[in-house]
């Protein structure tokens, strides 16, 4: 019993290393298929994909009229809302322009502009 719990202890940073890797390769196969912007009624769900550059910390749903304004900055969408709150969406560069056009698609309604980089 002490030896495993001595194994155990001495490794632990390479089994945490390991589980932290696990966890990550899952989430990535889990993600890879999904939409970024998901129509249900009249929600969008912003979905955790494998397209985005940083993780979202939660899956935001809200009502697709109320974006009225997005605003793209480099490979980040501003998507304003008539309560004036803004999410940030940060795309990765490689699928930012067909990322723009399903935005356009799904908040047809909203006003686009584009402030480059």
């Amino acid at each position: 019993m002490e030896e495993s719990f001595s194994f155990l202890m001495q490794n632990l940073s390479l089994i945490l290393l390991i589980a932290l890797a696990s966890h990550c390769f899952i989430l990535h196969i889990r993600n890879r298929k999904r939409e970024l912007f998901e129509v249900n009624g009249n929600k969008v769900l912003i979905n955790q994909t494998a397209k985005l550059q940083f993780i979202l910390a939660h899956k935001k749903s809200i009502p697709i009229e109320s974006v009225v304004k997005i605003e793209i900055h480099g490979n980040r969408l501003s998507l304003f809302q008539n309560s004036n709150n803004a999410i940030d969406v940060w795309v990765q560069p490689k699928h930012l322009d067909s990322e723009i056009g399903k935005a356009k698609n799904v908040f047809s309604h909203a006003v686009f502009s584009d402030y480059g980089s």
